[in-house]
């Protein structure tokens, strides 16, 4: 099994930050309907496909069946409609808390959101280091006194 590639600090970090310019300057409920929908729909076809892919190579090992068209179909879909209404409850979730900062006398509501995104972004990527770290420590513990074969 391959172990998932971790990012390095710099690389969080430029996450971070773009995550939290775009957030500030890209307000996507003030794009038209038609480009909302359009990202929203954009979203839903990459997730779908990434997924497709995915479900396919999962039968791949010795011995195991190919899951058919039709199950792949069926999951893709599934995870690309869940995707389109995450994005557009996220897109209605972002338009709420710009509208009660403003209504509450917050100057610049745009930049305390990318803030927050940012800070989000980072967070979640700390966590995942340690997550990861304390995976690393768990296995060497583990295979201590392990003797190798051959």
């Amino acid at each position: 099994m391959q172990q998932p590639t971790r990012t390095d600090w710099p690389t969080d970090v430029a996450t971070a930050v773009g995550t939290g310019l775009i957030t500030t300057l890209f307000p996507m409920h003030r794009a038209s309907r038609r480009t909302q929908w359009a990202i929203h729909g954009g979203f839903a076809v990459l997730a779908a496909a990434a997924t497709a892919v995915g479900v396919q190579r999962s039968g791949q090992g010795p011995g195991e069946d190919r899951p058919s068209p039709a199950v792949v179909a069926a999951i893709a879909g599934g995870v690309g409609v869940l995707t389109a209404a995450g994005s557009r409850g996220g897109q209605a979730a972002d338009a709420w808390v710009e509208r009660s900062l403003a209504a509450r006398g917050v100057r610049r509501p745009r930049v305390w959101i990318g803030v927050a995104a940012a800070a989000l972004t980072f967070g979640s990527g700390v966590v995942e280091r340690r997550r990861a770290a304390r995976a690393d420590d768990a296995l060497e513990d583990a295979l201590d006194g392990v003797q190798p074969v051959g």
